[in-house]
């Protein structure tokens, strides 16, 4: 029985240890924040709108990509950053893997937290939930700041810079309509974020504003 007791001390003790070392060091992927933090809800702050663009039935892309289909205008508004004030509209694609992610969201502002930061790259990115389908992928050669594409896999990225030679394969998903200040944003919250406790690079409020 003494020996039993010994045993689940040290088991105890060794957990213990290893919890703590695990807070203190940052690992690439932390896991999931709890409930609070992917839907704390925040009104309090206030915001400052970017104004959106209207919609239009064809989109030919700056890197020379058309998207033939609806555009879901002002579909969705972000704000960069957990304390952030800045309110940005995106106009959504109308097709099918836009839709399902649009359907995961609500009108109230929901933390989306981001664990992947590319400096190089030009994007921030984080796996998504629901069943996609691969029907409207595209070949995206360049990618331009604003742009948002979801990979094979369910990985949504944002890309906050030009990128040429991207050479991606992926379904186009929206677009910011006002990309100025938009990748000084991205590194401030990045920056200012650098310590989170989740190992969050970059904190993003969504509200689906889709009437």
């Amino acid at each position: 029985m003494k020996q039993n007791k010994m045993i689940t001390l040290a088991v105890i003790v060794t957990f213990g240890i290893s919890a703590l070392t695990g807070c203190g060091s940052k690992t690439e992927n932390p896991g999931e924040p709890p409930a609070e933090v992917i839907r704390g809800e925040s009104t309090d702050l206030g915001t400052d709108s970017v104004q959106a663009g209207n919609g239009v039935d064809i989109v030919e892309l700056d890197n020379g990509n058309v998207y033939e289909g609806e555009i879901l205008s002002d579909a969705i508004s972000v704000r960069i950053g957990r304390e952030s004030r800045t309110e940005w509209n995106i106009d959504l694609y109308n097709n099918d893997a836009a839709l399902t992610m649009l359907d995961y969201l609500s009108g109230s502002a929901l933390l989306f937290p981001t664990y992947t930061y590319d400096g190089d790259g030009g994007f921030v990115a984080q796996g998504v939930r629901g069943n996609y389908t691969d029907d409207d992928q595209q070949t995206i050669a360049d990618v331009k700041c604003g742009e948002l594409y979801l990979f094979s896999g369910g990985q949504l990225r944002f890309y906050f810079k030009d990128i040429e030679g991207a050479n991606i394969t992926a379904t186009p998903i929206g677009y910011y309509t006002d990309t100025e200040g938009l990748a000084d944003a991205v590194q401030e919250a990045y920056t200012s974020n650098l310590d989170d406790t989740w190992g969050v690079s970059v904190y993003f409020w969504i509200t689906k504003t889709l009437k």
